[in-house]
């Protein structure tokens, strides 16, 4: 499995575009498996059936230059943040993940037991969530075409700018015209644990946690994979 480390704070456009990409190579038969682990700065990030005027608040995100971004994959708003450490895996589909609940459980599940080998936390797999206690520490998506674009989060440490600020979901009276998200009690690795969580810390959790998909094998994005990418950046652009 290819394994692509990329912590540079770019426009989150790009960062979506640049999943497409991968996934869109990999359907090509040009790279193996891969699994791409990486951050977003400050945005908001809604999922493929969503009205962003109803997840997000815009007036704030301009107010402080959070970014709205479109995701392929389903599901419901999320906000990104640098402490906030993303995991893509591109999968063949006729892998043991083939049908979708299946994939959250196995994929998932891998999540949850790296949690408690490394750090000794009782995690477990609810829906598309991984909680520990009632505290969701990751959500994960899924979008398939010619290959698993399985996508997720690791919330290591907690931003400055609280989510409920900017995620609407989070207030009374949310009542959305498109696909609804669904809104919990969230949680932090380093909120949890009571000390600091580092971006290596993560990392080496979420390797851990998936090397049970395939040998490992260190490499970079491809120029193809950034070219196919450049040109897709305006569409995943929301606000």
């Amino acid at each position: 499995m290819r394994v692509i480390i990329d912590f540079s704070l770019r426009d989150p456009a790009e960062n979506l575009a640049l999943e497409e990409s991968i996934l869109r190579s990999y359907g090509e038969d040009r790279v193996p498996p891969t699994l791409r682990i990486w951050r977003n700065p400050r945005c908001v990030v809604i999922g493929r059936g969503q009205n962003p005027k109803d997840e997000a608040d815009l007036d704030f995100c301009r107010r402080y230059r959070i970014p709205v971004v479109r995701r392929p994959s389903g599901g419901g708003a999320v906000y990104h943040h640098p402490g906030n450490l993303n995991f893509s895996l591109i999968l063949p589909l006729d892998g043991p993940w083939a049908d979708v609940r299946k994939a959250y459980e196995i994929i998932g599940g891998l999540l949850a037991e790296a949690l408690g080998e490394r750090l000794g936390l009782r995690a477990r797999v609810n829906g598309s969530s991984v909680l520990v206690g009632d505290l969701k520490v990751s959500g994960m998506a899924q979008y398939r075409r010619r290959g698993l674009l399985f996508h997720g989060t690791l919330l290591l440490w907690d931003d400055r700018i609280p989510m409920e600020k900017v995620l609407l979901a989070l207030r009374p009276g949310y009542s959305p015209s498109g696909v609804p998200s669904q809104p919990g009690p969230t949680g932090s690795l380093a909120g949890i644990l009571k000390r600091d969580v580092t971006l290596e810390e993560g990392t080496r959790l979420i390797l851990s946690a998936f090397k049970p998909l395939g040998r490992y094998g260190r490499e970079e994005i491809s120029l193809r994979e950034w070219a196919m990418a450049w040109t897709r950046v305006s569409t995943y652009r929301v606000f």
